[in-house]
């Protein structure tokens, strides 16, 4: 199959660059608001598994096109004759001693050597006739084309836009880079199977590819979020008692050592999801999103990321039941165990004792000359859905933060509360029952259903996009 390529042509500062770094995956691909970043066509190749499906070129926006319209009005006996006037012009020019063309030439030579074209325009500002000359040109090689309106800075004239692109191109779509999930991608990619019916194998097989693709990078980084979740939640640090301690030292010593080792856990877990996702590039500050991102151990902001104390409490006892019964399969875990209340009575007043005093490190070790002070692992279970709804969000994040986005990520919680909602109620227990586990290791069938879960809880809400800047 021939690897089909597209030209992303248009006026300057209109979001290509975008659009390229978005379908191509790559976040290398500069990006600026100012005019005139791409200066010479590059080309950028999706890859999948180390197989190139498709290639996009980057070109210069046009400068002059109603000079170069006229230079080929001027030269074009009748329709037949237009694509190869085309060429004349490019060919001159080229040769020409010095040229004022020559991001024309750049962006017109890959469509005249069989790309198909991707016309893209500013949804957020007025058509105006001035862009005629542009699409008159493009009609005029013959290639293959669609237009897409980037709304840059909102959709105000979108309606517009497509009134008039849609008598110069044959499939016009709406498409924020910015935010456009794999079915808005996949769309663009339908409609040139749709136009060029030669390329329609390879784009069906690109589409089956990045399918399988999506799903696996998925799978992989709910897999990371689980195992980095086992090691934060059963990580102990330690620290020798010399004969002269005093012990009020050492454990503010114990206590910086073991939150740093969380941190540095926390941290190695989001760099392994951003090499997974492609998104190497991507602007963190000091470790953590953003500015007024919550510390890991700021405990006032707890309530962003872990469960509300009612719902502590029901998944503590329910959870503290199911250690030692078997689940009524009868009400199916919808009461969350209201009914065992021996063991779980206890382990729900215990969590809630917990959330009085969530700073209190499980600090442990009798503090005498030759002996060892110990903390952790974290047996608090408000503190494990702190670290649970953090590593979701941010996997999240990742899931749908696009290539061409360069904003400093920053996560905006959804609330752990309503994702876990997304599972039955007896998974609710099954899976509280797992994180209190962890403290102790999970085997490796318990760590692929944690993956699991981690992977429900962190699907994107429908509607809920990221927002960014042009480029």
């Amino acid at each position: 199959m021939t690897m089909p390529g597209f030209a992303v042509v248009g006026h300057p500062n209109k979001g290509k660059s975008s659009i390229v770094a978005t379908l191509t995956r790559q976040d290398a691909i500069r990006i600026s608001e100012i005019s005139g970043t791409t200066t010479t066509a590059q080309a950028f190749e999706l890859c999948v598994d180390s197989v190139s499906h498709y290639r996009l070129i980057d070109t210069p926006g046009f400068q002059r096109p109603r000079q170069v319209l006229s230079w080929l009005q001027q030269r074009a006996p009748n329709a037949a004759e237009r694509k190869q006037t085309v060429q004349d012009f490019v060919t001159e020019q080229r040769h020409a001693a010095s040229s004022r063309f020559q991001d024309e030439i750049e962006l017109l030579q890959p469509i005249l050597d069989g790309a198909g074209i991707i016309y893209v325009v500013d949804g957020s500002l007025p058509y105006s006739p001035e862009f005629e000359a542009e699409m008159t040109i493009l009609q005029w090689t013959g290639q293959p084309r669609m237009a897409l309106i980037n709304p840059i800075g909102g959709a105000a004239h979108v309606e517009e836009w497509q009134n008039a692109l849609s008598q110069y191109f044959s499939v016009v779509r709406v498409f924020d880079p910015m935010t456009a999930d794999r079915q808005k991608q996949f769309a663009v990619l339908s409609a040139f199977a749709e136009l060029h019916e030669p390329w329609r194998p390879a784009i069906e097989a690109t589409m089956a590819a990045l399918t399988r693709y999506f799903d696996r990078l998925a799978s992989q980084g709910a897999m990371i979020v689980a195992e980095h979740m086992v090691q934060m939640i059963s990580h102990v640090s330690d620290v020798r008692v010399p004969a002269d301690f005093a012990k009020s030292a050492l454990e503010t010593q114990l206590k910086s050592q073991y939150q740093r080792h969380l941190r540095d856990m926390e941290f190695s877990m989001q760099r392994q999801l951003q090499s997974l996702f492609a998104h190497s590039n991507m602007r963190v500050q000091a470790q953590l999103l953003s500015a007024d991102y919550p510390d890991l151990f700021d405990n006032s902001h707890w309530y962003l990321y872990g469960l509300d104390r009612q719902k502590i409490v029901a998944l503590a006892a329910s959870a503290g039941a199911a250690a030692g019964a078997v689940l009524d399969a009868g009400v199916g875990g919808s009461s969350l165990m209201a009914g065992a209340l021996a063991g779980g009575l206890l382990s729900g007043l215990a969590s809630l004792a917990a959330t009085w005093k969530p700073e209190k490190l499980n600090i442990k070790g009798v503090p005498v000359a030759g002996k060892t002070l110990t903390a952790g692992p974290v047996r608090d279970l408000t503190f494990v859905f702190v670290l649970l709804g953090r590593a979701v969000d941010f996997l999240e994040l990742m899931l749908r933060r696009t290539h061409a986005d360069r904003t400093v990520a920053e996560l905006a919680s959804t609330g752990l509360t309503e994702r876990l909602e997304r599972l039955p109620k007896l998974e609710q227990v099954q899976l509280t029952r797992s994180l209190q586990k962890a403290a102790k290791g999970l085997n490796d069938k318990e760590l692929v259903q944690l993956r699991d879960w981690v992977l429900q809880l962190s699907q994107p809400v429908p509607g809920d996009s990221p927002t960014g800047k042009p480029g």
